[in-house]
């Protein structure tokens, strides 16, 4: 999609629609979380370029956590074959069939911290028994923090804030850096969280000698 090929170009996009831009902004925050070949990325940088790091942030939370709800509840009320269009079995099978008593913890640490598929989350996490209310608590707990620091990024480039650019680089290099060494005791801990399916024992054989 070449309006998201570079931040200028997305830019330009939304200025095209003049006083609505902001609502135009939010619709396209709200619809990459359902749409994965809109980058979430790009358009957390060009909200804080377009509206400053409050403005921005407002408007991209608002949009993600709305996009997440949507997502988790046509989840629940759909099931696995409406999930099953937008993720791939492989991913669901990973995340799925969490246990509910780690469920909480599990879904908080992948959604705070990056490189997770955040937005494919939401879909699996509408398979859970999870109450509406816990996720939409989680979503604004762990989701919000990396939209911040997008919209920090996006404003310091836009407004030539060096300083503010190099903090919020520096809190997202930290949140790779504390993943990055401890990714398979997260990824051990997701594992372990899992139920197990207690295999069967095989049924007695049949080819014995009369």
């Amino acid at each position: 999609m070449e309006i998201f090929s570079t931040l200028d170009t997305l830019q330009s996009f939304l200025l095209q629609f003049g006083i609505w831009t902001p609502l135009a902004f939010f619709l396209l925050q709200l619809l990459q979380i359902i749409i994965a070949p809109i980058p979430g990325g790009t358009v957390g940088l060009v909200g804080g370029a377009l509206f400053g790091t409050i403005g921005g942030f407002l408007i991209s939370a608002a949009g993600t956590l709305i996009g997440s709800i949507i997502v988790f509840v046509l989840a629940k009320r759909f099931g696995r074959p409406f999930v099953l269009r937008f993720v791939s079995p492989e991913l669901v099978e990973k995340y799925d069939h969490i246990k509910e008593s780690r469920l909480n913890t599990v879904l908080f640490l992948i959604f705070l911290f990056p490189l997770f598929p955040d937005d494919m989350l939401c879909f699996i996490a509408g398979l859970s028994p999870m109450p509406v209310k816990t996720f939409v608590l989680i979503i604004m707990l762990a989701r919000t923090p990396s939209v911040f620091i997008n919209t920090m990024i996006g404003a310091g480039i836009m407004d030539d804030n060096t300083t503010q650019f190099i903090i919020a680089v520096s809190i997202y290099a930290v949140l790779i850096a504390v993943l990055y060494f401890n990714r398979k005791r997260l990824d051990a801990f997701i594992d372990h969280s899992k139920n197990r399916v207690a295999e069967l024992p095989s049924p007695p054989s049949l080819d014995k000698e009369l």
